[in-house]
C-alpha cells in the first residue's frame, strides 16, 4: 500500500495536504538515506548522535529509510510521504554496526534533543517491553518535557503479538499505534494492552511501500511502518491551524487522532481479537475535519458512535522484561503470534533462552523486495533466507514474507550515550550551525565520578605501573597487589603520576551508569597536590605540604578535583571528605568514546570554572550550626543535632531525586546550579526549614518559646523567568518548603534566577522569599 492512501476521502486542496515547512517532524530511528530521490528538495537536517555512522545496506538503515519516507517522500517520487513539505530532523538512535538495542537514556536524549531544536511531532517507531508499562526516570522526565512544550510523541505499539507494552507508547500522553491489514483488521503481529485502548490507534502497516537505501523502494510491515502515517496525519493536522491562524498545537492534534478514530467492528467487545483495536482506527479526514472545521484544540467524543464500541480495558499480563529499546518491527520469536481468528494468541514472554539481552533492533521484514543498488530501483533482490523467528511471522500472516537477514540471537551489549548536538553543516562537529550561528550544546549536569581503562591492555598498564598496596595491620604492615580498580590507589598513583589523569577515562554517573566521558579543557596553569597554607606568625609556608607539593608534580586543576572527588566517594557519610555527587560544567565536543562495558557515551569538555564536590557532611554541619544560631536570635530551645540531621538528609534525598536529569536543557541546567551552589543552597535550607514554623512558637512558663517546628521540602520546579537581560537564557528556580504538622499554612517558596546562557550558570539576583497560597 501506498502512504497516502490513509488521506483518501479527505477533502481539502491537495497543496494542504502537503504539510507546511513551519511544521516540524523529528524521526528517532536508524541512519537514513538522505541521497534518495524521494528526499531531493525535502527539508531535512540531520542531529548528531552516538550514531555517526552513514546510512549503508544494513537493517536499520533500512528501516530509518523506509520510515522517513513514509512522512517526508516529495510528490512525484516513487515514495510520496504524508507530509514532504513539513520541516525535518532526523535523530538516528539505531546503528547498522553491532545492531544492538539501545537503552532507555539514548532515547531519553533524542528526545530532549529534538525538543530543543523545535520539533512539533516526534515519530518513534521502537519500543522496549515493560509489563508494567513504566518507562526509565529519564525517559520519563524527557516525555514530561514533551508535554510541558506541547510537542506530539507517536510511538509504535510493538509487533510480539501479544497483550503487552512497551515504553514509549504505553506511557500516558504518548500516541500508540498500532497496525493493520489490508482488511482493516489488527495484524497477528501487532500488540494490544489496557493503557493502549486509551492512548492508542490503529493504522495500516501490511506491505507498506517506502525507499531503501541506494535509491530504491521496498514493502514492509509492522507497527513501525503504521506509525509513521499518523506521525505525518497528525503534522497535517498541526499544518492546518497554522492554515487557520490559531497556534500550533501537536497535542491538540493528537487528541483529535484519538477523538475521531472509527470504531471497531469486532464484537464482543472484551474479546482479545477486539482488543486488537485499540481505542480504534485512525481515521484522517475526520480528524482533519475536526480540526479544520471546528477550529477546537480538544474534543471529547467527536462522534459519539466512534466510541461505543471501543475495545474494554484489560489488565496487562506480560511477564518479561527485555533490555534496551529495539526498532518496533522487530522480527517476533517463535509462539508469539497468533493465527488469524485465534481467539487468544500467546500472551506470555518466550522462554529466557529465546529473549537475551542485547537483542537486534532489526525490522519486522521487507516484503517484496530488499534495498536493491543505485540506479536499479524496480530489480528486487534475492532475499536471503528468513530466521526462525521470520519465518514465525511470515506463517501467521502469509501475506508479509519477511527478507531480513540472520544476526543470530543475544549479540551486542546495551549502548549509552546518544549525544545531542545541533543541526550541522560543516564537516566537523565544531562547525555545527542553528539559526544561523555557531551553537555549542552546554551541559552542567550532577552524577557521581567514575572512571574507566576501555581496553583491557589500558587496565594492565595501571596496573603494572602501580605500587603495592600496603596497609597496616597491628604492628605489621600487609601488602596486597595493586588493583586500578581501587579509587585510593588509583588517586594515589594519580598523584604522583599526574601524567596518567587523561590516560584514564573518566565518566559522569548516575545510578552506575555512565551517561558522559569527561575531559578536562587544555589547561591554562597547573595545580598542586595541595593548597600551601601559610602561617600566620611566621608568614612562611607550612613545611609539610610545601615538601609533599614538591614530591607530588602539579597537575590540571579539573584532573585533580576529578582525583581527590573519587577518594571522596568511598569514604563513610559521616566523614568530613565525603563527597555524594559533584557537578560538571562543560560543552559537548562531537566525539564519542566505547566503555569496556562496550557502551557508547558521548564526551564533554570539562570547564574549570564550575566543578564542585558536593560535600555532605559539612552542608549537613553548616544547617545545624545555622538552626543553632537562630534559636539564639530568636531566643528558643535548640533543636537536637539529630533531629535536624534527620531532616536534612530526608532534604537531600527529595533533591537527589529530582535533580537526576541529563543538565542539557536549560531549565536542568538551571536546576543543577542551584543544587550545587552551596553558598545560595545552604543558607536556603536553613531558612527553608525554620520558616514555617517560626510565627507560631507556643511559651513555656518561664518565659523561653517552644523549639520552632521544622519545615519539609514541598517541590523544585523551574520556569522561564522575566526578568532577564538582552541575549541570556534566565530561568527561575522555585524551591518551596510547608509545615507538614499544618498543611493550611501558606508555603514558604525561595526563587533563584539564574542566567545559564554560559558554560558556567551564574545568580542574577538575590534570593527571593514569599508566601503561596
Amino acid at each position: 500500500m501506498e502512504a497516502r492512501s490513509v488521506l483518501t476521502g479527505l477533502r481539502a486542496p491537495h497543496d494542504e495536504l502537503l504539510g507546511a515547512p513551519e511544521v516540524c517532524v523529528a524521526v528517532l530511528d536508524g541512519p537514513v538515506d538522505l541521497s534518495h530521490p524521494c528526499f531531493e528538495g525535502a527539508d531535512l537536517t540531520r542531529i548528531g548522535t552516538v550514531v555517526t555512522q552513514q546510512a549503508g545496506s544494513g537493517p536499520m538503515s533500512l528501516h530509518g529509510t523506509h520510515v522517513t519516507s513514509l512522512i517526508f517522500g516529495r510528490p512525484d517520487s516513487p515514495v510520496t510521504g504524508i507530509a514532504p513539505r513539513c520541516r525535518g530532523l532526523i535523530l538516528p538512535v539505531f546503528q547498522d554496526a553491532d545492531e544492538a538495542r539501545v537503552p532507555q537514556l539514548d532515547l531519553a536524549r533524542a528526545i530532549e534533543r529534538a525538543v530543543q531544536e523545535g520539533a512539533h511531532v516526534i515519530n518513534i517507531s521502537g519500543g522496549e517491553r515493560a509489563p508494567d508499562g513504566q518507562a526509565d526516570e529519564l525517559l520519563l522526565r524527557a516525555l514530561r518535557l514533551c508535554e510541558d512544550r506541547g510537542v506530539l510523541v507517536v510511538a509504535a505499539a510493538g509487533n510480539d503479538g501479544c497483550d503487552c507494552l512497551q515504553v514509549p507508547a504505553a506511557v500516558p500522553g504518548v500516541l500508540a499505534v498500532g497496525a493493520t491489514g489490508a482488511d482493516g483488521r489488527p495484524l497477528p503481529i501487532s500488540n494490544w494492552g489496557a493503557a493502549y485502548a486509551e492512548n492508542g490507534v490503529v493504522a495500516p502497516g501490511e506491505a507498506v511501500l517506502g525507499a531503501a537505501p541506494g535509491g530504491g523502494h521496498a514493502t514492509a510491515t509492522g507497527s513501525s511502518f503504521a506509525t509513521p502515517l499518523v506521525a505525518g496525519v497528525a503534522a497535517l493536522l498541526v499544518a492546518a491551524q497554522l492554515r487557520a491562524g490559531r497556534p500550533p498545537d501537536p497535542r491538540a492534534a493528537g487528541r483529535a487522532v484519538l477523538d475521531t478514530a472509527s470504531a471497531s467492528p469486532c464484537s464482543p467487545g472484551e474479546a482479545p481479537e477486539c482488543r486488537r483495536f485499540l481505542a480504534g482506527s485512525l481515521n484522517a479526514p475526520r480528524a482533519y475535519a475536526l480540526i479544520s472545521r471546528t477550529g477546537e484544540t480538544a474534543m471529547t467524543n467527536f462522534d459519539p458512535a466512534a466510541n461505543d464500541a471501543r475495545p474494554d480495558t484489560v489488565r496487562d499480563t506480560g511477564t518479561a522484561v527485555e533490555t534496551g529499546i529495539l526498532a518496533a518491527g522487530e522480527p517476533v520469536a517463535p509462539g508469539e503470534t497468533g493465527t488469524p481468528g485465534d481467539a487468544g494468541p500467546a500472551e506470555t514472554a518466550p522462554p529466557p533462552g529465546e529473549r537475551t539481552a542485547g537483542v537486534l533492533a532489526a525490522c519486522e521484514g521487507s516484503e517484496a523486495h530488499q534495498a536493491p543498488p543505485a540506479g536499479s530501483a524496480d530489480t528486487p533482490a534475492a532475499p536471503p533466507a528468513a530466521t526462525p523467528a521470520v519465518r514465525a511471522a511470515s506463517a501467521a500472516h502469509p501475506a508479509a514474507a519477511p527478507t531480513v537477514p540472520d544476526h543470530g540471537a543475544g549479540v551486542a551489549e546495551q549502548r549509552a550515550g546518544v549525544r545531542p548536538a545541533c543541526a550541522c553543516g560543516g564537516s566537523s562537529a565544531s562547525e555545527c550551525q542553528c539559526g544561523g550561528g555557531t551553537r555549542r550544546q552546554l551541559v552542567y549536569a550532577i552524577g557521581t565520578l567514575g572512571f574507566d581503562f576501555q581496553t583491557e591492555a589500558r587496565r594492565d598498564s595501571f596496573r603494572q605501573q602501580m605500587k603495592s598496596h600496603v596497609t597496616r595491620e597491628g604492628d605489621r604492615d600487609i601488602e596486597a597487589p595493586p588493583n586500578p580498580y581501587d579509587a585510593f590507589q588509583l588517586a594515589d598513583y594519580l598523584a604522583e603520576n599526574p601524567w596518567a589523569s587523561d590516560k584514564v577515562t573518566w565518566t559522569l554517573n548516575m545510578d552506575a551508569t555512565p551517561v558522559y566521558a569527561l575531559e578536562a579543557e587544555m589547561p591554562v596553569g597547573m595545580d598542586w597536590h595541595e593548597p600551601i597554607s601559610v602561617d600566620t606568625d611566621t608568614g612562611m609556608p607550612d613545611l609539610r605540604t610545601l615538601l609533599e607539593n614538591l614530591s607530588h608534580p602539579p597537575v590540571s586543576v579539573i584532573y585533580r578535583k576529578f582525583r581527590d572527588a573519587l577518594r571522596g566517594q568511598v569514604l563513610k557519610t559521616s566523614d568530613a571528605d565525603f563527597v555524594s555527587r559533584v557537578s560538571v560544567p562543560g560543552v559537548l565536543t562531537g566525539r564519542t568514546v566505547r566503555l569496556y562495558s562496550g557502551q557508547v557515551v558521548p564526551v564533554v569538555e570539562v570547564k574549570s570554572r564550575g566543578v564542585h564536590a558536593w560535600n555532605e557532611a559539612r552542608l549537613v554541619d553548616a544547617i545545624i550550626e545555622g538552626v543553632k544560631e537562630a534559636a539564639v536570635r530568636n531566643n528558643t530551645t535548640a533543636l537536637s543535632d539529630d533531629e535536624v540531621k534527620a531532616h536534612v538528609r530526608a532534604f537531600l534525598d527529595k533533591v537527589y531525586y529530582q535533580f537526576r536529569n541529563l543538565g542539557q536543557t536549560s531549565a536542568d541546567r538551571a536546576l543543577n546550579f542551584a543544587g550545587t551552589n552551596g553558598f545560595l543552597f545552604g543558607s536556603t535550607l536553613k531558612e527553608g526549614l525554620l520558616s514555617p514554623g517560626v510565627t507560631r512558637q507556643a511559651v513555656k512558663p518561664d518565659g523561653v518559646l517552644e523549639p520552632p517546628r521544622l519545615g519539609a521540602l514541598d517541590s523544585v520546579r523551574v520556569t522561564k523567568s522575566p526578568y532577564c537581560r538582552p541575549g541570556s537564557d534566565c530561568q527561575d528556580v522555585l524551591v518551596s518548603f510547608f509545615d507538614p504538622e499544618n498543611d493550611q499554612r501558606a508555603k514558604t517558596v525561595f526563587q533563584f534566577t539564574f542566567d545559564v546562557s554560559d558554560e558556567l550558570p551564574v545568580s542574577l539576583a538575590p534570593v527571593h522569599q514569599f508566601l503561596e497560597r
